[in-house]
C-alpha cells in the first residue's frame, strides 16, 4: 500500500535506530524521504540502503539544535 506515495517526509535522526527504521517504513509507503542527522555519514548510508529497496531517499547533515541548519534542511 502507497499511503505516502506523493508525499515528502523528513526524518531528523534518520540514520540509524527507530528515525532509521522510520525513514525506511515511510519509504517503503511510498514518501520520498529526506534523512537529516549530525551523522551525515549514516545519513547516506541509509539513504543507499532505501534506494537500493526502489524508494526514494536523500540524506543531509543537520543538528536540529541549531536554526541555520534546520533551515538548509528545509
Amino acid at each position: 500500500m502507497q499511503r505516502f506515495a506523493g508525499q515528502i517526509a523528513i526524518v531528523t535522526g534518520g540514520a540509524w535506530g527507530i528515525g532509521g527504521a522510520s525513514a525506511r517504513r515511510l519509504a517503503e509507503d511510498g514518501a520520498q524521504v529526506l534523512i537529516a542527522d549530525v551523522d551525515l555519514e549514516g545519513a547516506k548510508a541509509n539513504a543507499q540502503r532505501i534506494r537500493k529497496a526502489g524508494g526514494v531517499a536523500e540524506a543531509v547533515r543537520a543538528d536540529v539544535g541549531r536554526s541555520a541548519d534546520i533551515q538548509a534542511m528545509v
